[in-house]
């Protein structure tokens, strides 16, 4: 797959630099290919996101402003279509794969390396997925990648060499717009500063580090915290009560949930992939034997190189997933930690690799399961799978459920007009906003026990609607009719079970209930539930 060659010079860089971008271009043109051929609908998450959009603040109630600004960007692009909301995404990895390669390549001068890294991150299936939807997680690991091998040229301690200003003014930047991303970026600060001490201890820190390290930990920290906190402090402190909440998890301590943490388990190894997985045991194995029990010298390239790649993973890594036994964690908030992953296993299968007695068919092998696994992941939203076996069953049907909410706007109401659309979860209510025609402002109310979200600190149809009808759409299947919603209106309709389709397929169950004259009760029954 790859040539070997002990000395990179300038032609065999270029070589691999041609490679490197073969790789970042058919990534991106695959992920492209998708987005635009509508292959799936938005998650909730990503309707969510793009809904903010439409009422912009300095920030929200669970995630801090770049999202918002991504999405405004791209969608004044694209308009207000899937690709205005996902293309930050299928751009945004494709800048994550040119920072792996670089850093990798430049900083750490381990050219073939770098390859190794870059085709593990192209067919990592949780890479993939964040290549294509719309999360935070997906600035995140940009400001992330490129912040550590910042980092990695402000700690790099060759003799007669101080680093410049430059790594710890990208540190710093990184530090800032990753925290406007996701409150995660602070946990790069925690490894950044353990990776910094060990090397003070080992004598591997250049001069003058501490200072510069720590202006920019404050000026990116301030900086990316400033507008979330001004939200904060209009808003109650409703952001950070609700992140300290999902932080703390269940009210007893003393839970242990075996079962959703081997849910958890199951998931990363899948979102991994189970040969990455493997490559990156071994590969974490030769790191901390070097890092923590082999000899090092003044300037020792693969000790810090191993140190770091092993920081930046399994404590992150390891810390989310064991959480799993004591609270709901979800698989994706691991998604910093892949990073280091790719890293270590790519150490592993440049050695595997490269070994003389490898075999040509060995390497065919692996290269084309990773290949295939990742195409048939493009390809599946095609496949007519059972649905509790299918991942992709929950992004399906909202385009034609909002089709469906519309006809029912125009044939079972005198003023079509005057109706507006409601659920009681934030996330159907900001797909019912997307995929309704002409794209109406839809509310979230609280006739079910559920905790706070964006929506309740946004005025209510109370405010302008009094009089109107509504069509409300639940979950699933469900035979009851919410008492709150009864309360609500003049009438409420036997509830009307809906089954979408997606591409000719079936796909999401809904409850449709037809409400008519909103009299301007708005229950608020759970403020504080965070």
């Amino acid at each position: 797959m790859f040539i070997i060659m002990n000395t990179p010079n300038k032609k065999y860089t270029l070589r691999l630099d041609i490679i490197a971008f073969v790789i970042i271009a058919a990534s991106f043109a695959l992920r492209y290919w998708f987005v635009d051929s509508g292959q799936l609908n938005l998650v909730q998450d990503e309707a969510q996101y793009w809904d903010w959009i439409r009422r912009p603040q300095l920030s929200y109630y669970s995630k801090g402003p770049l999202i918002a600004w991504i999405i405004t960007t791209w969608c004044t692009v694209f308009g207000n279509t899937e690709m205005g909301v996902r293309f930050g995404a299928v751009l945004g990895m494709t800048g994550i794969q040119a920072a792996l390669y670089i850093g990798v390549s430049r900083v750490w001068r381990e050219y073939r390396l770098a390859l190794y890294v870059l085709f593990i991150a192209a067919t990592m299936p949780l890479l993939n997925g964040l290549g294509i939807l719309m999360t935070t997680d997906n600035p995140l690991i940009f400001c992330w990648t490129v912040g550590f091998f910042a980092l990695a040229a402000a700690t790099r301690n060759k003799p007669d060499h101080t680093p410049g200003d430059w790594p710890f003014i990208i540190l710093g930047i990184c530090l800032a717009v990753g925290i406007l991303a996701k409150y995660m970026m602070l946990a790069f600060l925690g490894l950044g500063t353990a990776y910094a001490i060990i090397l003070q201890l080992r004598g591997q820190l250049p001069p003058r580090f501490w200072f510069r390290f720590l202006i920019a930990a404050i000026a990116g920290t301030i900086i990316g915290l400033l507008p979330i906190a001004l939200w904060n402090i209009d808003n109650d402190w409703v952001g950070f009560r609700h992140v300290a909440k999902l932080s703390t998890g269940q009210d007893v301590p003393l839970t242990i949930r075996f079962g959703p943490f081997l849910e958890m388990l199951g998931a990363q190894i899948g979102l991994l992939a189970p040969w990455w997985l493997i490559f990156i045991l071994i590969g974490s194995r030769a790191a901390i034997r070097k890092t923590f029990f082999g000899p090092i010298g003044s300037f020792d390239h693969a000790y810090r190189r191993d140190l770091q790649a092993t920081l930046f993973f399994w404590p992150l890594w390891a810390a989310i997933t064991l959480w799993a036994l004591k609270s709901k964690v979800e698989a994706n908030w691991t998604a910093a930690a892949f990073i280091g992953g790719a890293l270590l296993g790519g150490m592993a299968l440049q050695g595997w690799w490269e070994a003389p007695h490898r075999k040509t068919r060995g390497k065919a092998l692996l290269a084309g399961v990773a290949i295939g696994v990742t195409l048939f992941i493009f390809a599946s939203p095609q496949f007519q799978v059972q649905d509790t076996l299918n991942p992709t069953h929950r992004l399906k049907g909202w385009s034609d459920l909002g089709k469906e909410i519309d006809r029912l706007k125009q044939t079972e109401f005198d003023n079509p007009d005057t109706v507006f659309f409601m659920s009681d979860k934030y996330n159907l209510t900001s797909e019912l906003a997307f995929y309704s025609q002409g794209q109406p402002f839809a509310y979230c109310a609280w006739i079910d026990n559920r905790r706070m979200n964006q929506y309740d600190l946004w005025p209510g149809p109370d405010t302008d609607k009094i009089g109107w009808d509504t069509v409300v759409v639940r979950k699933r299947f469900q035979n009851n009719t919410p008492p709150e919603l009864v309360k609500m209106y003049d009438s409420v309709s036997e509830p009307i079970f809906y089954q979408t389709t997606f591409n000719g397929r079936p796909a999401r169950t809904f409850t449709l209930f037809i409400c008519k004259n909103f009299n301007g009760y708005w229950p608020r029954k759970g403020f504080g539930k965070y």
